[in-house]
């Protein structure tokens, strides 16, 4: 690949689309962050979702956001501040492990000692680097893909201590697994009054859905930044209709399937022109697993297509 469709295929996966449960969930976590600031005690959101549906670029997106100059000039010297603090919960792991994940993030080291002790110690170092707001992703595989209900409680309480102690909100991102993970200890549930879905888009034809607002943004940026001539449109009937069925809807797995059509479009000679062999080369090339057909539906007719997408929307409602 050339560095020029390098770069053009890296701007175009930063694009960020706002559209309306993408916004209810930006909504709620500024509502936690603010909120804490104004009231004074840890108010947190909690954000789940099918894995691909856009729950992490959501969290580096506030990340990026809430960042302002890291350097911080005082009398006795100049700090390194780290305002927001992100941290992608590892695989498998404890609460253990995740306060030596912290660490590690924050001073490049585990210290060692009891749970009570590293707790203790990293509340300390999370205000000397200035941390305002944390952000804990896939917490799914610390608080709900474990093997004792004890081990989910003692993680639950931990975090509870934590906010306790720290005075800092602790935004939680993970899987649909994490839908009920409030009903499980009443002074957790108390620190999450805010809460946000992110689900697989569903298809609407109407030209304000959430389905068709993403396309039509994303569509805008691609031309934009690839400097594309002429083409197919990604809110084309037959291109938006196609890409919902090899993805049902997965915004992760439709970003690659356009990332993979620009990149085809960018490589060949000729006038930047984006058709839809464009699409159907990267659908042939990526292994879909939730795709509704199994033919490549940039080969079939509109008429086919919707009957899939009809048929499939109609089991989901069931």
């Amino acid at each position: 690949m050339d560095t020029r469709t390098a770069k053009i295929l890296a701007r175009f996966k930063r694009q960020v689309v706002f559209y309306g449960q993408y916004k209810f969930a930006f909504s709620q976590i500024e509502n936690a962050i603010e909120n804490t600031e104004i009231l004074g005690e840890p108010l947190c959101a909690l954000l789940y979702g099918v894995s691909g549906s856009g729950k992490s670029t959501l969290c580096r997106y506030c990340e990026k956001y809430h960042s302002s100059d890291p350097v911080v000039r005082r009398d006795d010297g100049t700090y390194v501040q780290l305002p927001i603090f992100y941290c992608e919960v590892p695989a498998p792991t404890t609460v253990r492990g995740l306060i030596g994940n912290m660490f590690s993030t924050l001073i490049g080291q585990e210290p060692k000692g009891t749970v009570v002790k590293l707790t203790h110690q990293l509340i300390t170092c999370l205000h000397t680097a200035g941390v305002k707001v944390i952000f804990l992703d896939e917490i799914q595989l610390l608080c709900v893909t474990t093997i004792s209900q004890k081990v989910k409680l003692d993680t639950l309480n931990w975090i509870v201590t934590l906010l306790n102690k720290s005075g800092i909100p602790v935004i939680l991102s993970g899987t649909e697994l994490c839908r009920d993970i409030r009903n499980s200890l009443d002074t957790f549930a108390k620190r999450y009054p805010y809460v946000a879905e992110l689900s697989n888009f569903r298809y609407e034809e109407h030209s304000d859905s959430d389905y068709f607002t993403v396309l039509k943004q994303l569509d805008s940026a691609m031309y934009s930044i690839a400097g594309i001539d002429k083409g197919v449109h990604l809110y084309d009937r037959s291109i938006a209709a196609a890409i919902f069925v090899a993805t049902a809807g997965n915004f992760k797995t439709m970003r690659l399937i356009m990332s993979d059509a620009l990149k085809s479009c960018l490589q060949r000679d000729g006038p930047c022109e984006l058709n839809l062999a464009d699409f159907h080369i990267a659908c042939e090339c990526i292994s879909l697993r939730d795709r509704l057909a199994d033919e490549n539906p940039f080969a079939l007719e509109l008429t086919t297509n919707l009957k899939t997408i009809n048929d499939y929307q109609e089991k989901v409602n069931e």
